[in-house]
């Protein structure tokens, strides 16, 4: 068995092995591990639904045109009728809440059409939170899609991040085995110095070092049992099947098709688009517009023309009015300026006036600026306590790629001087000037190199990814 083990160690890089293992390249693997993820096709519906809401929202803080044909009523008998009560009515939130609204009173008797009332009214708000209120249910809106972007975008990262990682276990399983390999074959010598020295097979001695041996041979068969079993299953999340024979060279498993990367600085990103700063930032910047658009005391004006007014003996006014709130006192007037007579002759004004008054409305706005005063508070410690995260977490990120670049140069140097000294022992091995067991050894510990160096491809990435989900664009 020793023998077996030995040569085939020693083959692993001086031959071409026939019915190797074929690995789908990394980044294939990739696009398939994202596309079969069901949490990423949801996020990717969840961004769908949020730009259709965002399109019924423009829809309805935009232009609005109502049309009326009003109640009509049909009369039958000798002196048939018809009446009709059509109106339209239109507003433009963006503008101050820009209203036109016409309605009248149209009838037909006996074939004859008469205008029985008609009347057109344009409004305004001059003071008041509409439009505020309009530009932050928009902005709402937008941000629901944006941060719907974001979850996908994040999402994908992570899944990313998740992918490669496996990898680095499987490729860490790898260097178990090498390392168990390599005691293997330390104890296949010991055992056959044992035997070499004489022990008889019921001897302690004998029984001790074989029983080592075949401890380890169970290890590693249940080593190798455990990562082909890790390699088909990541390949099932992958939506590809693989086949790995039991005797199958470990070596086959390794990719060697890691993607290389820059390490992305995190001096680069923006304090303001840290996740967390950015998401308090504008939680703040909205609700700071919310208390702005609630105004304490707000104005309205309306003018317009109405024909057959019949608080004016059916004249024909021109109408103006203004309404005023503040705190609980509301304020209502209006005036009807004739521009022709009445039925009775008559061509006077008319002014009409409403107030209201809500006592309990002053004790509550006094409780209120109390609660947003503490809102205000909440909101700015949240604010710098994220900034206080943001400066900790490029603290940490740049001590962990100091350890990744650290170990990438250690790993670059190591597996030159392994390469170097694998090729010189193969030199000497067939020279007979060194034992199959020392370049074994050299063998295997370029093995091990490489692999850390792989590992250390990943850790780059993942560290990329890491820097790359604490920010938002």
């Amino acid at each position: 068995m020793k023998r077996i083990l030995l040569a085939a160690l020693a083959a692993i890089f001086t031959i071409n092995i026939l019915n190797a293992v074929e690995l789908v390249p990394t980044q294939e693997l990739l696009a398939a591990y994202l596309e079969r993820d069901s949490e990423l096709k949801n996020l990717a519906l969840e961004l769908q639904k949020s730009k259709l809401n965002n399109e019924l929202t423009q829809i309805d803080k935009g232009f609005s045109l109502k049309l009326s044909s009003g109640d009509m009523t049909f009369t039958f008998g000798d002196n048939s009728s018809f009446k009709v009560y059509p109106g339209v009515n239109a507003t433009l939130p963006q503008y101050n809440n820009l209203g036109l609204n016409v309605n009248g009173q149209m009838s037909v008797q006996d074939g004859q059409a008469s205008f029985d009332s008609a009347s057109a009214k344009v409004s305004v708000d001059i003071l008041s939170s509409n439009k505020t209120e309009r530009e932050i249910s928009l902005l709402k809106s937008q941000r629901s899609v944006l941060e719907a972007q974001r979850a996908l975008t994040s999402k994908a990262v992570e899944k990313e991040k998740t992918f490669y990682k496996n990898i680095s276990s499987l490729l860490s399983s790898i260097l178990n085995i090498v390392s168990k390999k390599n005691s293997l074959n330390d104890e296949y010598i010991e055992f056959e110095k044992i035997k070499l020295q004489g022990y008889s097979k019921t001897s302690s001695s004998y029984i001790k070092e074989e029983m080592k041996v075949m401890n380890l041979e169970h290890e590693l068969e249940a080593a190798i049992h455990s990562l082909i079993s890790d390699y088909k299953f990541f390949y099932f999340d992958c939506g590809y099947e693989i086949e790995i024979p039991s005797d199958t060279d470990f070596t086959q498993l390794i990719p060697v098709d890691i993607p290389v990367v820059e390490a992305v600085d995190i001096n680069n990103y923006k304090a303001e688009n840290f996740k967390q700063i950015e998401s308090n930032l504008w939680t703040q910047k909205i609700n700071q517009m919310s208390r702005d658009a609630n105004k304490d005391f707000t104005l309205s004006a309306n003018g317009g023309y109405t024909y057959k007014n019949s608080t004016t003996g059916n004249s024909n006014t021109v109408d103006a009015g203004v309404a005023a709130a503040y705190g609980g006192i509301g304020v209502d007037a209006g005036v009807h300026v004739p521009v022709s007579a009445g039925d009775d002759g008559a061509a006077s004004p008319s002014v009409s006036l409403g107030i209201t008054y809500t006592p309990n409305t002053f004790k509550k706005n006094k409780i209120n600026d109390q609660l947003t005063e503490i809102s205000i508070e909440q909101e700015q410690m949240k604010v710098d306590s994220a900034y206080t995260d943001y400066e900790e977490t490029v603290r940490e990120m740049k001590i962990q790629l100091e350890d990744i670049k650290w170990s990438e140069e250690t790993n670059n140097k190591n597996y030159k001087m392994y390469a170097d000294v694998e090729k010189e022992m193969l030199d000497y091995y067939k020279r007979g000037f060194i034992s199959e067991r020392d370049y074994v050894s050299a063998t295997i510990n370029t093995i091990q190199s490489k692999v850390k160096g792989l590992i250390n491809r990943i850790d780059l990435i993942v560290y990329n990814d890491d820097v790359k989900t604490k920010f938002v664009e």
